[in-house]
């Protein structure tokens, strides 16, 4: 039995006449006809009884209409649904930012207009950790995620693409001796305590930091934070130095200070997906959030699918 003849069904009962039917669902009688007595024979199921005054419903047809009458609906309601979400109308789109990541210059003016525009689409977002967003994201509990670009680019099928290209930072409390000067650069801070993440939480970061010290022929003293969050706190309560993006929210703390320097890797905001992810709010936010930001001709990167959009 198919959903069509289920239709066919349905029809016959609310028009109460085979011909009244067959018109409605621009057949010819004889089909239809066919069709409903094909439903009886593999049902083995008498769905209709001939009277006097047209058709009517046997018992078991009118116990039959309603079960059919109900799984109809769904079914239709069901494709409504697909149909929504395939268009990007309707469904979640489930959104990571890394700790301590600024994105209020451009995720109000994106969440209020799939408000305006896309009422029945749920953002959901999230804060978490280097490892916890890419964990994540593999999992298909996040479909983006905010994340610096070191940190994504050689992942195994993660696309990504430029959200804004940014630059580091020495970044020290503003009590600290060395951020009364105009310019500070690794040389100076050769003596002082690295506030570093942990490897557990970023394999990436500590090594290219601490790679990027030796370069300049020393080895820093260091203090591993469990956490971004932790690694931030530390550095605004003065316990020590670290090198940071321009986009960590500590950039806005007036007791903090940022002197930029020149790294061997690129600290800049990316925003990542999976590349098995298809859900299709994806190419809807991405697409709105490059307009704000005006980074339409940024290139996708990563899966070894260069410049293909999501």
């Amino acid at each position: 039995m198919t959903i069509v003849q289920i239709k066919y069904f349905i029809t016959v009962v609310k028009c109460a006449s085979y011909t009244k039917a067959a018109e409605q669902l621009f057949i010819s009688q004889p089909a239809l006809s066919r069709h409903i007595k094909n439903m009886e024979e593999e049902l083995n199921i008498q769905l209709f009884l001939r009277t006097n005054n047209g058709i009517r419903l046997t018992p078991a047809g009118s116990s039959l209409y309603v079960g059919m009458l109900d799984l109809y609906e769904n079914y239709i309601e069901m494709v409504n649904k697909a149909e929504k979400i395939q268009k990007g109308l309707d469904g979640t789109l489930k959104i990571g930012i890394l700790d301590q990541t600024n994105v209020s210059d451009f995720m109000p003016m994106i969440y209020q207009y799939f408000q305006e525009n896309y009422p029945n689409v749920d953002l959901w977002f999230q804060e978490g950790s280097f490892n916890y967003l890419v964990s994540e994201l593999y999992s298909g509990r996040l479909d983006l995620i905010y994340t610096l670009k070191f940190e994504i680019e050689r992942k195994e099928g993660i696309m990504y693409q430029y959200v804004s290209h940014s630059k580091d930072h020495i970044v020290m409390s503003r009590f600290h001796p060395l951020a009364k000067k105009d310019q500070v650069t690794l040389d100076d801070v050769k003596d002082e305590t690295f506030v570093l993440i942990s490897e557990e939480d970023n394999p990436e970061s500590a090594p290219l930091i601490l790679a990027l010290c030796k370069e300049h022929g020393f080895v820093p003293q260091v203090h591993y934070a469990k956490s971004l969050a932790e690694q931030i706190l530390w550095i605004a309560v003065g316990m020590g130095v670290s090198i940071l993006d321009s986009r960590t929210y500590l950039k806005l703390n007036p007791d903090v200070k940022f002197f930029e320097i020149d790294s061997n890797w690129d600290p800049s905001l990316v925003i990542a997906w999976n590349q098995n992810n298809y859900n299709p709010l994806l190419s809807v936010f991405i697409k709105k959030m490059n307009e704000i930001l005006g980074t339409e001709e940024e290139d996708i990167h990563g899966a070894g699918l260069e410049k293909d959009r999501p």
